[in-house]
């Protein structure tokens, strides 16, 4: 399937292994552009099914793909997202896709355990937090809006610490854009407060090792489902 071309990405898999305390690294074109705009094109309407978020620490709205009681995804077809979605699902899932950002990180992972989309309006924003799951975790957060511009806040950074004052890195181009981080001690992010009445649209991916025997590489045990026909 013909969406990512990690070939044109070979020299940002160095800099993505040679960065410290944590690794990191931001490409822009990430998808084919056709394949991009029909996956930007169709990206949830904001409406009363989103799930918001409001907390101290917080102001944003999210919606995922289809899980269990347990909350474990089910990558299946999900009828309240378009084709292309659906198409995307089945190849992040993939064990291609899944191949090939272990060879670009150097990360281990084998499976995608989450998939969620993350939606920031007007004063929407995330302090600076650390999940620290695992060392080896990797989160892929993929851009889908147009013509942010250069210094406004809402694309997620990386800084020093949990201190919004020590951002090492913040991204602008928010237009077919992807994050990926290996997570840890390190690994602190958050997103300044949008002060515009726009939408950042965005969605996260979590990876992880996977394991038919033991399960999840953080939550041993833990099951797997297997993917279903798109």
């Amino acid at each position: 399937m013909n969406i990512v071309d990690w070939q044109k990405f070979s020299k940002e898999s160095n800099i993505f292994k040679n960065r410290n305390p944590t690794n990191w690294v931001f490409l822009e074109e990430f998808l084919t552009r056709d394949f991009y705009e029909k996956l930007r094109e169709s990206y949830p309407k904001f409406d009363n099914t989103w799930e918001m978020e409001d907390s101290y620490d917080k102001l944003s709205y999210r919606k995922y793909w289809k899980m269990d009681g347990k909350k474990i995804l089910i990558p299946e077809k999900d009828d309240r997202y378009s084709d292309a979605w659906n198409e995307f699902m089945k190849y992040v899932w993939s064990d291609e896709f899944c191949k090939k950002l272990a060879e670009f990180t150097g990360v281990p992972i084998t499976n995608l355990k989450h998939f969620g989309f993350m939606l920031i309006r007007k004063n929407g924003f995330q302090l600076p937090h650390t999940h620290n799951v695992s060392d080896k975790t990797l989160i892929v957060i993929l851009y889908f809006s147009e013509n942010w511009e250069k210094g406004d806040p809402g694309g997620t950074y990386l800084s020093d610490g949990n201190d919004e004052s020590k951002i090492v890195f913040e991204p602008h181009n928010l237009d077919n854009t992807c994050l990926i981080v290996l997570d840890g001690p390190h690994a602190a992010h958050g997103a300044r407060r949008v002060t515009k009445d726009v939408e950042r649209k965005a969605i996260q991916l979590t990876y992880e090792p996977f394991s038919s025997v033991a399960g999840w590489y953080v939550n041993l045990g833990e099951s797997k489902t297997e993917l279903l026909d798109l």
